[in-house]
């Protein structure tokens, strides 16, 4: 995952780190920690939440959360 690029996207979304723990249905600090780990730890189900609420086309999930 390329969590600098989801930052970004989150930025542009106006989307906060609350919102996106929240709708992942995690702690925000458990999120804070799987993106300081640069995001592997994040689950298929999880990129499925961050590709819907980011509103991700099907090239920029790749891009952004496979890379």
């Amino acid at each position: 995952m390329n969590t600098q690029r989801v930052k970004e996207r989150m930025e542009e979304k106006h989307i906060t780190t609350e919102r996106m723990a929240r709708e992942l249905g995690m702690n925000p600090s458990t999120y804070f920690r799987k993106m300081q780990r640069g995001g592997g730890e994040f689950s298929v189900m999880d990129m499925m939440v961050f590709k819907r609420v980011l509103e991700m086309n099907e090239s920029d999930a790749v891009d952004i959360l496979l890379s």
